[in-house]
């Protein structure tokens, strides 16, 4: 009986998982040692669990094996069930174990060889390195320079650590981290590098095409089911309010029926993806929309129409999302066409009703939209926001783009110094006390950290609606850019050990700026602080960075 449990695990989860399961349910009716599949361990009476339509008591038979039927039922039986799981948790654990295990070598492996390197390295490379040798993000390095630097371009290892300054700069910056905070600022550094990579692989992983492969049959039926239990779960969360859960979950079937396609020769089984795929962006869009994630809402209906131009759904939710990113002119080009997609539509009065009554909205919107811009323009020129020295406004606002939010001092006119007292002016902050130090390394890594934090999805959509609200006007943008952008840089100021104010913005900035001295910035160093730039206004996307940097 052992051997033929492991014999039938062994074939089962080698095989796939429709022969995992017959194989788990196999060993489940092994150990049953010969008793008939209705019968309890402890002899008469059936199982309680057992559901009523497998039948009177039989022996299993070899024909039940090749029985899709038989399988079908005795895998709803608990017992069945939790003991596939429990197979499953194991495999799970040894396959993870043996992926550890084989890093450990590979580790191990990568260690000898730069050790081997280092042989022949003068003393204070060695002894500059020595001490943290055994940190693993040091190591990791080390091997990254002796491997895909030094081996590809012919270079020799210890002339790379002698003369690299990059690198160099690099092994300082470990070495210094080492002897302030220990191994437990090092493990602190492994896990930012690590988020850090993670981040950039999966946007590089957004930018390579997916290309659809060819189901067959039954992975259609799997991907058919699985897109119809994400959609019933999915609405269930969106009737009960949970958007993101919504989101989530239609997301994910959406991920998964982009990376296979059917033949269109066999029309049936392609209007069953077809249809499947069309109704999951639908209601990914409507999520979106609810959450006001816009631009989300605005793609999920755009890969909607390509599957279908006629849809009038998909047409519906990119007018309510272009609106909603402030592309009135766009939001008023799809009603239109939404208008003519409706006249083929069988409920076509009341899509064409619903169409009157959503441009109302969008003029009042737009209404809207302009009388806010000028409202805040005007309390802008009555702040003083705009003056006739625009360039030196523009510095001064960028040079307090991180401070934290405050408010404002509104200026009296000359009809109204008499009747009002004066307000006293703001006052000057105090001097500014340097108490950190960044070295070159350093300074990349905390700009890395705040580039990452301004990558955040919910920071760029608040960094865009912003742009809209201010009239893609750069004083205005700035002004309520400060607000938005001090909620993520205060932890980063935290972690880092700067005050979580605005002197200690200052001096980080001011730690930052020590390294552009006389304009000699290393050119590293400036894609860092380009890339963090570019994210805090938005990116290319958000409409500010070429007003911004032109």
């Amino acid at each position: 009986n052992t051997r033929a449990q492991g014999v039938a695990l062994g074939q089962g989860f080698a095989a796939g998982p429709i022969v995992q399961i017959r194989a788990m349910a196999a060993v489940q009716a092994l150990l049953y040692n010969g008793r008939t599949v209705g019968e309890s361990p402890g002899g008469g009476g059936s199982l309680p669990s057992a559901p009523a339509r497998l039948g009177p008591r039989r022996r299993l038979t070899t024909a039940d094996v090749d029985n899709d039927a038989f399988w079908s039922e005795f895998m709803k039986r608990p017992d069945a069930k939790s003991a596939y799981a429990a197979q499953k948790r194991l495999q799970e654990k040894k396959r993870l174990w043996l992926e550890e295990r084989q890093n450990i070598e590979k580790r191990g492996e990568h260690r000898r060889a730069v050790a081997d390197a280092l042989e022949e390295a003068p003393a204070e490379i060695k002894k500059l390195i020595a001490p943290i040798f055994h940190i693993r993000i040091v190591e990791d390095y080390l091997w990254q320079v002796l491997d895909q630097e030094c081996k590809l371009k012919t270079t020799a290892f210890v002339e790379k650590l002698r003369t690299d300054a990059k690198v160099k700069s690099e092994i300082l910056n470990f070495r210094e981290n080492f002897q302030a905070g220990g191994e437990k600022r090092m493990e602190d550094m492994e896990r930012q590098m690590q988020a850090m990579n993670l981040a950039i692989a999966a946007e590089d992983a957004k930018k390579i095409e997916v290309v659809p492969q060819k189901a067959d049959i039954q992975t259609l039926k799997e991907l058919l089911e699985y897109s119809q239990q994400c959609k019933y779960e999915g609405n269930d969360k969106f009737r009960e309010g949970l958007y993101e859960e919504a989101l989530a979950i239609y997301s994910q079937a959406d991920e998964a029926m982009k990376r296979w396609k059917v033949d269109e020769s066999m029309k049936n089984e392609h209007k069953w993806l077809t249809d499947n795929h069309l109704a999951c962006l639908k209601n990914k869009s409507q999520a979106a929309l609810n959450l006001e994630l816009f631009q989300t809402a605005l793609d999920a209906a755009n890969d909607a129409l390509a599957l279908d131009v006629e849809d009038h759904k998909a047409w519906y939710r990119k007018v309510q999302a272009e609106k909603g990113l402030g592309k009135f002119k766009d939001a008023e080009q799809s009603l239109a066409r939404l208008e003519d997609v409706a006249q083929w539509c069988p409920d076509r009065r009341n899509i064409l009703r619903d169409c009157e009554t959503e441009r109302k909205r969008l003029k009042l919107a737009k209404l809207k939209n302009k009388a806010n811009t000028q409202e805040m323009l005007g309390k802008a020129f009555e702040a003083g926001v705009f003056s006739l020295d625009r360039e030196r406004e523009l510095e001064e606002a960028a040079k307090s783009l991180e401070a934290p939010p405050s408010k404002a001092v509104p200026k009296l006119e000359a009809g109204q110094a008499a009747k009002k007292p004066a307000l006293k002016p703001p006052e000057e902050p105090p001097p500014l006390e340097r108490n950190i130090t960044l070295t070159a390394a350093l300074a990349g890594d905390l700009m890395d950290e705040l580039a990452s934090a301004y990558e955040q999805k919910w920071f760029q959509e608040r960094v865009r609606k912003c742009a809209r609200d201010s009239g893609f006007e750069r004083s205005v943008f700035l002004m309520r850019l400060k607000d938005v952008a001090f909620q993520v840089q205060k932890p980063v100021l935290q972690k880092w050990g700067f005050d979580g104010t605005e002197q200690g913005v200052r001096e980080m900035t001011a730690a930052i700026r020590d390294h552009a001295a006389n304009g000699e910035m290393p050119q590293w160093l400036k894609d860092k602080q380009d890339r963090c730039l570019k994210l805090l206004y938005g990116g290319e996307q958000g409409g500010m960075l070429d007003i911004l940097t032109q």
